[in-house]
């Protein structure tokens, strides 16, 4: 990372609060990635966002996401409960 980067990386953090010592453009980057993720984003799409290859997010992310990939999957599947009145088709 060059000076100038390392500068404003440092001025923001600070405006946040936060120790530049401890918040690093790397920590920054790695937190983004993890929430992408968390929230659905298709892992070619955050690879794409951070300039690095499906395999690399996988290896590097997986054990971050891996207690919520039951709660991801189960939203995605099929709705079992008790059918609303007006969704249901009864034969005569």
């Amino acid at each position: 990372m060059d000076v100038l980067r390392a500068e404003n990386v440092a001025r923001i953090v600070k405006a946040a609060g936060l120790d530049p010592e401890e918040v690093t453009l790397y920590a920054l980057r790695h937190s983004n990635v993890v929430r992408q993720l968390l929230a659905g984003v298709p892992v070619r799409i955050v690879a794409v966002n951070h300039d690095t290859s499906i395999v690399m997010i996988e290896r590097t992310y997986s054990r971050h996401i891996g207690d919520h990939a039951d709660a991801l999957a189960r939203a995605a599947l099929l709705d079992t409960s008790t059918p609303m009145a007006g969704n249901v088709v009864i034969r005569a």
